[in-house]
This record gives structure tokens, sequence and C-alpha cells, in this order.
């Protein structure tokens, strides 16, 4: 009998995700219809919005969207995730299967079985401190299955994984200290110190992770009380089952060794590709030649036999494979609006709208159209080259400082990342999680008014003390 994969893409959310994807990507082509195309063109430092002649799209190029996205600009990106996906669903499937996890996880629980909360405190911490300081979010994936296994070892659910590692990347990613994706790119293309007021950043830092934690304590303080409530009971209980059924108090000390020293070299991998200026830009290639290459190593310590290793590593990662079309349907939304040659129209009409007003209503539109982008573009660097241009311009003409248009841009990229259906990322975590878009939403819905009524108070306040 086959053994359940760590690490697999769940069949009922891969549905559920296509299904939003193919309609939003329907919603791309009508608009095809029903906006002028046009182009923004570099004058100097700003970008000069061209109108260009026709409109719509023909069908068979809204058809192969998916395939000729491939061929795109944006397709090497897609292919690099594809491939780094599906080599983590490899290695730790090679991992499970040689008892790594389970030996990680007993360490775990027998070191905090009586400190289970400071331990959660700690993670969360340490997830957010990678996102604010070095831009990492997609990497956070490569440990998600663990965090989600410890959390259901301790009593959790798989909800509470994903907070302290997912909510938790993505919270710091959005509240970026030095976040060389965000707050680097877009202080170098503004002309501005990446470091000017930061103070500022790191109290909105504090008070966010303040804010998590006491949304995690919460909603584990209720399945505490109430195990049902969990969205997850079912599936989360047989989970737990197969967990109790292993013995997790006595675990082998040198597959420990071996797993643990492999996982604090992908991590100081993960550092260097944040801070090295030479890596910055390869780091999700650099993560998943460590893993491919790492796990190998650590069989070969363990003295098992490389084709049998290959042939977990293979079962892993052919059950992550649906990620790929995943992923080709997320792109595709951006890639039909750059190739009908109307994401320029869509960008122009929302910034002659709010042109001449006041700076409080300034900069909460700055959010408003970056919120809008993000949908679209959801990489941090794509949006710098497009977008900040444009914003750099809205906050002279409207009244506020350059940190200020930056940072409404930082809120607007970051925490967008963790609701929206056009992230990859997300739609794979919850795949691999088995949680479902739809029970996502409902879950953190109320969280993200709260996050964006927040941000909102930030940038008014930053506007009073001239941040």
């Amino acid at each position: 009998m086959e053994k359940e994969k760590i690490l697999k893409i769940n069949k009922r959310s891969f549905i559920t995700v296509c299904f939003i994807l193919v309609t939003f990507m329907i919603l791309s082509y009508i608009l095809t219809f029903l906006l002028q195309k046009g182009e923004l063109i570099s004058e100097g430092e700003d970008l000069i919005y061209q109108t260009l002649p026709g409109q719509g799209y023909s069908f068979f190029s809204f058809l192969s969207s998916p395939f000729r996205l491939l061929a795109s600009s944006d397709g090497l990106s897609v292919i690099v995730i594809a491939i780094f996906i599906m080599i983590l669903g490899g290695a730790f499937n090679v991992m499970n299967e040689t008892g790594g996890i389970n030996s990680i996880i007993g360490y775990l629980i027998n070191r905090f079985r009586n400190r289970k909360y400071r331990l959660m405190y700690v993670v969360i911490l340490s997830f957010m401190l990678f996102g604010a300081l070095f831009g990492i979010f997609e990497e956070s994936v490569t440990l998600l299955p663990i965090i989600i296994l410890l959390a259901l070892s301790l009593g959790w659910d798989t909800f509470t994984g994903l907070g302290m590692c997912l909510l938790a990347a993505g919270f710091g990613f959005s509240t970026a200290i030095t976040n060389p994706f965000s707050i680097g790119l877009g202080s170098a293309k503004m002309g501005i110190s990446s470091t000017q007021n930061i103070w500022y950043r790191l109290v909105i830092f504090l008070l966010m992770y303040i804010f998590l934690c006491i949304f995690m304590r919460l909603h584990v303080r209720k399945i505490e009380k109430d195990p049902t409530s969990s969205p997850t009971y079912d599936s989360d209980k047989e989970k737990r089952e197969k967990l109790n059924s292993k013995n997790l108090e006595f675990f082998d000390q040198k597959i420990l060794k071996v797993y643990s020293i492999f996982f604090l070299i992908v991590l100081l991998f993960i550092i260097l590709s944040s801070v090295l200026p030479a890596l910055s830009g390869y780091s999700i290639p650099v993560i998943a030649i460590t893993f491919l290459f790492g796990i190998f190593i650590c069989t070969a310590f363990l003295r098992i036999p490389f084709s049998k290793a290959l042939k977990m590593f293979w079962s892993g990662l052919v059950a992550m494979s649906p990620a790929i079309f995943m992923l080709m349907l997320a792109g595709s939304i951006k890639f039909i609006l750059d190739d009908a040659k109307i994401m320029a129209t869509m960008i122009n009409k929302i910034a002659l709208i709010f042109q001449g007003q006041s700076p409080i209503v300034g900069v909460l539109f700055i959010y408003l159209l970056v919120l809008v982008i993000q949908f679209f573009i959801g990489s941090a660097s794509a949006k710098v080259i497009l977008i900040i241009p444009i914003i750099s311009v809205l906050a002279k003409e409207v009244g506020i400082t350059q940190n200020l248009a930056l940072l409404s841009f930082v809120f607007a990229d970051g925490y967008t990342d963790l609701i929206y259906p056009t992230n990859p990322v997300l739609l794979i975590a919850l795949g691999m999680a088995g949680f479902s878009y739809h029970k996502w939403i409902k879950k953190t819905w109320f969280m993200q008014i709260i996050i964006l009524a927040i941000t909102v108070l930030f940038l008014i306040i930053g506007f009073y003390i001239n941040y």
C-alpha cells in the first residue's frame, strides 16, 4: 500500500482554485472588448499614457494564453516556481518516508510540550522577521508541512500551522523593515534612502506582530475548547490519528541530526540569497537546487540506496504536478491584460479619477491603485518597475512624502498576497495543506478588513507625522 504524501495538491482545492482562476480569465477577456488599447511610455523619470488603435482579443489568443504565457517574459518565473514546488514535493516525501519529519516533530514536542504557546509566538516571530528583513514569502512554503504537522501534534489544527507559517511570512513581508523586493527596490526607484524614518516601520512591525499573535491565540483557544469548530476538524482528525500511531516520544538521533543540519544549510542559503546582491534575484532557484542535492546527500549519510531515494523523490514530485496547471492559469490573467494592451489603460483611468485630490485622499488612492494592480501583478519587483514611477509623480502632485507613498505601496503589495486568488504561492500552499480557498476566505476575511482599517490608520498617522 502506497504511503500518503506529506506534500500533495488536494483534489477538491485544485478544482475550486482552477474554477476561480478560469472565471477571472474570462472576465479579463471581456475587459479587452470594453477598454481602449494603450501603453505607458517613459519620458525622463515620468511615464506617459498613450492610446493605441483597436479593442478586443481573439478567442484563440484567449484559449492559448496559458501556453503562450510560458514563452513570455513571465514564463520563466512560472516555470521556476513550478520546478521549485515539485522539488519540494519530492524532497519532503523522501524526508517523510525516511523518518525525518517524525524525528523533527518528536524533538520539538518533547522540548516544548509544556511551553507550546511560547513556541507558537517564536515561530510566528521568526517567519515575520524573515519576511520583513529579507523579503521571504514564497520560500516559507518549504517549512509549511513541518509547521502544520507540529501544530497538529500539539493538539491544534491545519489553520494554526498555516497561520504560524504562511500568515506570519505574509505579515512580515507586508510590514517590510528592509525587505529588498519592496522597500529596497522601491526606495531606489524613488531616489530615497531605504533606512530613512525606519523607526516608524519598526513600530508597525511590532504592532502587527502583536495583532497576529492575538489572532492566532484566539483561534487556538477556540479549538481547544471546541475541536469541532476547526474548519478542518474531520481531515485533521485523520491526520492526528496517523501521527498518534507513531511513537514520537522516541526518535532516531542520527536522522534528527542529519535533517537538522540539512535545514540549517537551507536556512543559510535562504538568508544568503536575500542579502547578497549576486543571488538576490535567484533565491527560488538557489533554494530549489539546495533541496534537490541536499536531500540526496542526506539519504547517502543515512545509507539509503540511491535508487530507493530516487523512487521516493519521484513519487512526491508527481503528487505536486497539478501545481503546474494552477500556476499557468494564475499567470494567464495578467498575460491576457498585457497581451491585449489594456493594462496601461486600466492604470491610467484609475489615476485620472484622483488627480488634484487632498493629501489624505491622495495617499489612500495610491493604496487603492496598488491594491487593484496587485490582483493582476503579484510580483513586487515587477510592480516597482510599472507602478513606482506613477505613484512617485502622484505623491508630488497631492503633497505627500515619497516615504509615505512607498509605505502605501508596501501595504497593498503584501497583505493581499494572503487573500488574492491570483497569487500562486497562496494557492499552492492551501493545496498542500488540503485547506480549500473557500475555507481560507471564510476564516480570514474579517482579519483582512481589520488589516485594511489598521493600515489606513497607519498611513493617515504617517501623513500627520510627516513620515
